[in-house]
Order: structure tokens, then sequence, then C-alpha cells
């Protein structure tokens, strides 16, 4: 609903309905587990839990953190590895993407550590929304899947914790995104090249510009405007994102009217999940 309202305050599709798909996607997979636990062993709902959890990796990745840019001058590389025997082997790869140059953590690491991790417990954070119980449709009783109560809690206990941890270093690299993103574009290219200590590098940005409200910016777009350029086969698929992304010729009620049949297929579906276990 946040997102909905956000994207009715500014008119604008994307990244706020981006967004709210989501959670849309995790809910349900959390609300199928829910009401019918044996569907998770169900091929479909794998690869469902799969796709909500990558699209929400993606979603840290390039619209939260900012965290890889398009390299300008990418093209295809050859990757060379030996074995134990001395013998070498090539291979073509191709990715057009980098860690971003504007960093205020000055170890590379820090970023690949907070990525892994945040990857692994991504996965033990979605299973955090299917709790270990169920609505027997038979009895009408709440039943346990598991058996051994004790080590449930431990379980519970272990993975809520996981996921605290998660979300807070998830932040570090929020808050640093929105701090560069928020400062002024002069000093962002001063230290392009240098990036600075968190320790000094936060203090001097925060006294330039006073922080604003966290936004959901794509890391690509601002890296852009930046650069003054657009990277090849870009420009045409920013304009098509931004035309169709647009709502300001609609009026209030088309707008709504829009959100009301989001809203619609989210509550929808988890009536849906509950009507297939007979528990309205």
């Amino acid at each position: 609903m946040q997102n909905l309202r956000q994207c009715y305050d500014a008119k604008q599709r994307w990244p706020y309905l981006g967004n709210a798909l989501k959670y849309l996607l995790a809910a349900e997979v959390a609300i199928f587990g829910v009401f019918d636990p044996s569907v998770k062993k169900s091929p479909l709902w794998m690869t469902c839990f799969f796709v909500a959890t990558m699209y929400q990796v993606w979603w840290d990745v390039f619209m939260d953190w900012g965290l890889l840019e398009r390299d300008p001058s990418f093209g295809y590389n050859y990757f060379h590895a030996t074995n134990s025997n001395g013998d070498g082997r090539s291979w073509l790869w191709w990715w057009p993407y980098s860690l971003r140059s504007q960093r205020l953590y000055r170890r590379k690491w820090v970023y690949h550590v907070i990525f892994g991790i945040n990857l692994c417990l991504r996965f033990v954070g979605m299973i955090t929304l299917i709790p270990p119980v169920y609505l027997s449709r038979s009895t009408g009783l709440i039943v346990n899947t598991f058996n051994d109560t004790d080590f449930q809690l431990f379980v519970g206990s272990l993975v809520a914790s996981a996921e605290i941890f998660r979300r807070t270093i998830w932040a570090l690299l929020r808050l640093e995104w929105e701090v560069i993103r928020t400062s002024s574009s002069e000093s962002c290219r001063k230290n392009k090249d240098n990036p600075m200590d968190i320790d000094n590098g936060v203090g001097n940005l925060l006294e330039e510009e006073e922080m604003k409200p966290m936004a959901i910016a794509s890391s690509g777009m601002v890296a852009g405007r930046e650069h003054g350029r657009a990277w090849p086969f870009t420009a045409k698929r920013i304009v098509s994102v931004v035309s169709l992304s647009d709502m300001s010729n609609l009026n209030d009620i088309q707008i709504l009217s829009e959100l009301c049949v989001w809203a619609t297929i989210f509550s929808g579906i988890a009536i849906i999940a509950a009507a297939h276990r007979e528990v309205l």
C-alpha cells in the first residue's frame, strides 16, 4: 500500500509498482506455504520461491544499493585458468557491469562480502515468512510441522536472528547509496577515483547537503546522467521506460482504478490460496 500511494503521489509507475511487485511475489509465495505446507514440495512452488527471492536480490543490487554500473567500454573478455598439470584453457565471457566507482567504503571486499551474505540470507529470510504451523482442514486445529518444539524454537530463533543481521548489513549499503545520491554531483565527481573512508567521507558529504528522504532510483540512470551520455542501446530503452512510467496524463480516477487492479490481484491471489485449503 505504501508503494501504491507513492505511485499515486508521484504519478509514476516505475519504480513504485516494481517495488510493489517485489512484495507481492514474496507475500503470495509465503501465503501459499502457510495455507498448504505440502505445496512446498511442488516444483512450481520452488520455482516461484526462487524467482521471488532472486527478484529481491536484483532489487537490492540495482535499485536499493546502486551497486553495479554499466561499463561504457564493455566487451568480450577472456578468462584464463590453469589446471594442476599446467595446461591452460581460456573461456570467452561477457559481463557489462562493474562495481560502481563512487564508494564510501575503501575496501572492495566489503561490498562483495555484504552481497554474498545478503544473497544467502535472502533465501533464509523468505523462509521466515512461512510459519511452521498450518490450519488442518479435517480438524480445524493449528498443527505444527515440527514434532520437537524445542528444535522448532531453536531454529526459529536462529533464523530470525539471521534475518535481523541481514537487514543490518543491507542498511549499510542502502544508507551509503542514499548519501551518494543526495550529495552534490560536484562532490561525487571529485571523489570518483578516490573512494573515501567511511569515517571521514560520510561526515564531509552530510555537511555539504542535508539528507533528503530516501528514494528509489536506478543506478544505471543516475550514473548515465553523471557521465553526460547514455551507454550503447540504452537511450531508446530509457525513453520507452519513461513514457510507459508516466501517469501525469491520467486523471485521479484513472490512476486510482489502475492501482485498485493491483490491490485486487494481491488480495485475490491470497483468497485463492485460502480457498484451495477450504478454510475461509
